[in-house]
């Protein structure tokens, strides 16, 4: 691959292009594979910091803080970013919120599951978050008894982890008897109130016959999941239409978190088989998208907004600062997208979703504070000394940036406008430039 391509694969899957990465995987030697296995390869399981393994009573919201900047940091300085950037994938997957969990243990434990799993087996994976305190807490499971049936984790499992309202064809993949069904079989499935872990409460679950999908038996939750994605109920394989169905699900809502929205069809179709085939092992699945042709086409290069988490992470990483000196938590509800809060159980959307008013205003009060730090004590003169050619190379250098026409001559329109009002280069210029540079649309496109 040529740099242009390893550029644009850092970007999705590493955050930022970081130029040792570039040169490293640009060589004559390195092919895509080679590249893709080399951004891949040695993610493994992380520690979870003392601090917020566990609950302290009156600290909720100082872990919710240092959870969040501990996880932004990882973002930039992981050895591997993939594993953050699909964590936080998985994240808006399978959302649950701190508010409402309100316990740092179950979210963390989540968080782990994310990240450990993040390259694993995506029905094993699906098995252990159902049972988790923080989905049946989210999604009140451990409201779900058989005198009073509870829906929401049973309708959700289907509608937004799995299936999917309707198929490619417009057809639902479901009914509301389905629902009815699979709660039922989720009864029961719960918290042990002394120790806040699961606990199967068999007084609680409904062990009478339920027709979800067409059989009848004695459903138990688990089970719902291993039909809904084609694995084995008492050692005997399930009917595997509704496998495929999840496969497409899925590859559409990963193809659009990592390159661009709406993909044609038999794009889905071909990586989807490969999700299926490889029985919903994730690494074959996302090894097969970073290798196609297509995340390497124009419409892919030029086709995302950065989402708020790695507009933020990218200021860091060029700025040299890190969380705990910016408190970046301050800022990311504005921009829309706040870390261990989802704004409800569908997570977030992408790409076009970021592009409006008031999430870029939030954007720009985090470039400006950003820009006071750089400039505490007349610190980061960047345009001093310089042409006002000289000042632009030196910025875009700064943040990464390949200009647009637009943009630069944007930039070249202030300098000018500015230097006939103080010729001197006056503290403004460096003040100003700095904070549009992290405000150009090449900034906030991935």
């Amino acid at each position: 691959m040529d740099a242009t391509q390893v550029a644009h694969l850092l970007r999705r899957t590493e955050y930022v292009a970081k130029p040792s990465r570039v040169t490293a995987l640009s060589q004559v030697s390195v092919t895509r594979e080679n590249a893709v296995d080399n951004i891949l390869n040695g993610t493994g399981p992380v520690a979870i910091p003392t601090y917020i393994d566990h609950d302290i009573d009156g600290e909720g919201y100082q872990q919710w803080v240092y959870a969040v900047q501990w996880w932004l940091d990882r973002m930039i300085d992981s050895p591997k970013p993939i594993q953050e950037k699909m964590a936080f994938f998985w994240h808006g997957h399978f959302c649950s919120s701190w508010d409402k969990v309100n316990s740092a243990w179950a979210m963390m434990n989540q968080n782990r599951l994310f990240r450990d799993q993040a390259f694993g087996n995506f029905r094993d994976m699906t098995q252990t978050m159902a049972i988790q305190p923080a989905m049946l807490f989210y999604l009140d499971n451990l409201d779900n008894v058989k005198t009073s049936p509870n829906q929401n984790f049973a309708r959700e499992l289907m509608e937004l982890f799995t299936l999917g309202v309707v198929d490619q064809d417009g057809l639902p993949n479901y009914t509301e008897d389905d629902v009815t069904a699979a709660a039922r079989a989720w009864t029961g499935h719960g918290i042990n109130w002394d120790t806040y872990d699961y606990k199967f409460w068999s007084g609680d679950h409904d062990f009478a016959s339920k027709t979800f999908m067409g059989v009848a038996r004695n459903w138990n939750g688990p089970e719902i999941i291993t039909y809904l994605l084609g694995g084995q109920i008492q050692g005997v394989p399930v009917n595997t239409v509704k496998k495929m169905v999840a496969c497409k699900f899925l590859t559409k809502k990963l193809w659009e978190f990592f390159a661009y929205q709406n993909p044609p069809q038999w794009l889905i179709d071909e990586l989807a088989n490969v999700l299926y085939t490889n029985d919903f092992n994730i690494k074959p699945w996302v090894k097969a998208m970073l290798m196609h042709d297509e995340f390497y086409s124009t419409t892919a290069m030029q086709g995302l907004v950065k989402s708020p988490v790695d507009f933020v992470v990218g200021c860091h990483y060029y700025t040299g600062y890190r969380a705990a000196a910016t408190n970046p938590q301050w800022y990311v509800d504005g921009m829309g997208q706040e870390p261990y809060a989802p704004p409800n159980v569908a997570g977030w959307k992408t790409n076009g979703y970021w592009v409006n008013t008031s999430v870029f205003g939030a954007r720009a009060e985090f470039a400006r504070d950003i820009t006071w730090r750089l400039r505490h004590n007349d610190g980061t003169p960047i345009a001093e000394g310089k042409t006002p050619e000289q000042a632009i190379a030196a910025v875009a250098a700064m943040f990464g940036l390949n200009l647009s026409t637009a943009s630069h001559d944007a930039l070249l329109d202030y300098i000018t406008g500015e230097r006939l009002i103080d010729p001197s280069v006056g503290w403004w210029e460096s003040t100003n430039l700095l904070t549009m540079a992290m405000m150009t649309p090449e900034f906030h496109l991935a």
